[in-house]
């Protein structure tokens, strides 16, 4: 028995860098109703993370993605959300005790963009606010 024909060439994919990227801007004050931006890229990538760590629950999250407004929530918003999601999550911190201490926390993650991600805070309360912690962590495909 014997076998004819050619051999497909191997396909060969290319390589993708990946570059992981931080941004903190912990301490950070905003203005009643200001808003300030976290990150913008204007590249492809993921949002693996972002963290906000308030005094209170006046704030509010927005993402825009390749252009599109994908996401626009208050604290109580994202906690309902929270609930029932892997990726986002809303919580009164507390401290090794189990006492509340005052600070509130809300994370994204995971959030694939193509071509372009705006990530800001709004302080939607009537005084200014210092955001105790407020990082983002994205992977930037190059």
């Amino acid at each position: 028995m014997s076998f004819t024909g050619t051999v497909p060439k191997r396909i060969e994919e290319p390589t993708v860098a990946l570059t992981t990227r931080f941004v903190d801007l912990a301490g950070s004050v905003v203005a009643a109703g200001g808003w300030l931006t976290i990150l913008e890229s204007l590249e492809t990538g993921e949002l693996e993370q972002f963290h906000v760590r308030s005094p209170n629950t006046d704030f509010k999250i927005e993402i825009v993605i390749d252009g599109v407004s994908v996401f626009s929530k208050t604290y109580d918003e994202i906690r309902q959300i929270g609930q029932n999601s892997p990726e986002i999550s809303a919580f009164a911190e507390l401290d090794e005790g189990g006492d509340v201490t005052g600070y509130y926390v809300a994370s994204l993650r995971n959030i694939p963009y193509h071509s372009s991600i705006l990530v800001r805070v709004q302080n939607t309360g009537l005084v200014p606010v210092t955001f105790s912690q407020l990082f983002a962590k994205c992977t930037i495909k190059e």
